[in-house]
């Protein structure tokens, strides 16, 4: 029953991912190939850069803040999601699941190479390149952190490192927001917009379950989030550069994204 109704969800969100158009050819499929070792590079080098110790420290301390709230939105979680219906919420806990999505992401990919649409390829392609990276970062960060899980009764602050309890950061938060932030970036719209809401409603439903903490949550949806946007920037060479030109009624500042 659970497989069939996986299944079924893939199926649906297969067919929402074809819906996706956009004019383009298809191009050299080897550029993947390229981006993919050029990424690991490019996240090398940019670790080290002061502008990502500069959000990794704004990052840390939104996290840490978070975690002052944990038990108390853990509270108000479980009461907002006994209201749902059950069917939703049973869809919401298995949305950010990394066994379904990430053969999700690999299915969409593949079958993205059959549509002769060049920007739809790189859409999923950098989707599924989320996905698998922010989920190494997100089970390397379990390992070393092993918090324990709001479910073992010990409270929000007890930590073992290297213990193997595994409930900072949310692996469901990374991967369903992995997933959904290059959507939005190359197709922003009400489709790519419901799959952010999806991964607000995977996480207060993980919380409500006594899974997560909000900090937990929060993390993941940081690293996935975040990493979708980097790959994307990248992919699409989202760089904001200033340029000036002169026209016939005076100068012009255009800022390319």
């Amino acid at each position: 029953m659970i497989l069939r109704s996986r299944l079924k969800c893939l199926l649906l969100l297969m067919l929402a991912g074809s819906s996706f158009s956009a004019n383009g050819q298809s191009g050299d499929p080897m550029r993947f190939v390229r981006w993919s070792a050029g990424d690991v590079g490019a996240f090398a080098q940019s670790v080290w850069s002061p502008r990502s110790a500069l959000v990794l420290a704004a990052t840390g301390g939104s996290v840490l803040l978070a975690s002052h709230f944990d038990r108390t939105l853990a509270r108000h979680s479980t009461q907002l999601s006994e209201s749902m219906p059950r069917r939703m919420r049973k869809v919401l806990h298995e949305a950010g699941n990394v066994d379904l999505i990430r053969p999700l992401a690999v299915v969409v990919f593949l079958g993205s190479l059959t549509s002769g649409n060049e920007y739809f390829q790189d859409a999923a392609f950098t989707s599924m390149e989320a996905v698998i990276y922010a989920n190494i970062i997100t089970q390397a960060l379990k390992f070393v952190v092993g918090r324990e899980r709001p479910s073992a009764g010990v409270g929000s602050r007890q930590f073992k490192p290297f213990s193997g309890a595994r409930s900072l950061p949310s692996g469901h938060a990374t991967t369903v927001f992995a997933f959904a932030t290059p959507w939005l970036i190359y197709y922003p719209g009400v489709a790519s917009v419901s799959l952010l809401t999806l991964g607000v409603g995977t996480a207060l439903v993980r919380m409500a379950d006594d899974y997560h903490w909000l900090s937990d949550v929060m993390a993941g949806g940081l690293i996935g989030g975040g990493m979708g946007y980097l790959l994307s920037r990248r992919h699409k060479n989202l760089i904001a550069t200033p340029v000036l030109a002169l026209e016939k009624v005076g100068l012009r500042l255009v800022v390319r994204l």
